[in-house]
């Protein structure tokens, strides 16, 4: 099997005959059901037609290969985009920026904001308070307002590029962060994938045993919340774009085991579970 690495199609047809067979499966579905037919079945619908004509015309591909490409195609065909395939789009209005702050700035801010003194970090940005807040208030509306989820993901982007912002270099070059965390342990959760997913394994049973998951991580190991979301939405980039099911599943085994030793750590912390005082 042959695929275009631009757009994950098979090399042997084109995506504009691709898109005419789904069309017209999903055509001949609608005559077939006549007056049954509600519009609201035809997301459904073009999903399984999606999948049809792809394996169909790609018969030696396999679930990876298919979930690969409906991620890089989700907001074609099914309306809602994908972490690691969306792009910006300067014509639509949803990206456009608010008082001049656009999305990567906005994700910049709102990143550093306990790092550096904030009026320092508004001045940077040619923003003050009073329009900050409003800032605050409509980009978070946008993202609720659309439906495709591509301001939410275009976010989750420019928060991982946060760090790279070139006002927030030129701060950092100019004045020293109010807190700088460990960096060690930071880039070592940027580039270690099991050091990552031990400590979100971590994070989450510290919450399940009341204990603030984010301030554990940040006392334990120096590492900030903002940081710590901006690394897991960069291993999340990448398990999208060289998505693996075996791969998943096997980080999923890892952390069920990390998962096991600390809630032994934080049960023998609070004293021992709950229900090891109960008897039968």
């Amino acid at each position: 099997m042959s695929i275009n690495p631009e757009n994950l199609h098979g090399n042997h047809y084109t995506e504009a005959q691709f898109d005419a067979e789904v069309e017209a499966r999903l055509e001949a579905k609608k005559q077939q059901l006549g007056d049954n037919w509600e519009e609201d079945d035809v997301k459904s619908y073009r999903r399984h037609f999606v999948r049809n004509v792809y394996f169909d015309w790609n018969e030696d591909a396999d679930e990876d290969d298919f979930i690969q490409f409906e991620m890089m195609h989700s907001l074609k065909y099914f309306g809602t985009s994908t972490m690691g395939y969306v792009k910006a789009d300067a014509g639509n209005p949803l990206e456009a920026p608010i008082h001049g702050i656009s999305l990567d700035d906005y994700a910049a801010i709102a990143m550093n904001l306990t790092t550096f003194d904030e009026n320092e970090l508004f001045k940077a940005f040619g923003i003050d308070t009073a329009i900050w807040q409003e800032v605050n208030t409509l980009w978070p509306k946008r993202m609720q307002e659309d439906s495709t989820f591509t301001i939410v993901n275009l976010y989750g982007e420019a928060f991982m590029k946060a760090p790279n912002h070139p006002k927030i270099l030129a701060l950092k070059n100019g004045s020293a962060p109010s807190s700088t965390g460990n960096s060690e342990n930071l880039n070592r959760l940027k580039t270690d994938k099991a050091y990552y997913l031990e400590l979100e394994a971590a994070r989450s049973v510290a919450y399940e045993y009341g204990i603030d998951g984010a301030q554990w991580i940040k006392d334990e190991f120096g590492i900030d919340l903002m940081d710590f979301q901006s690394v897991a939405m960069e291993w999340m980039t990448k398990r999208n774009l060289d998505f693996s099911t075996d791969q998943i599943r096997e980080d999923a085994d890892f952390q069920e085991s990390v998962r096991a030793h600390y809630k032994e750590r934080f049960a023998a912390d609070q004293g021992g579970n709950v229900a090891d005082d109960i008897e039968f």
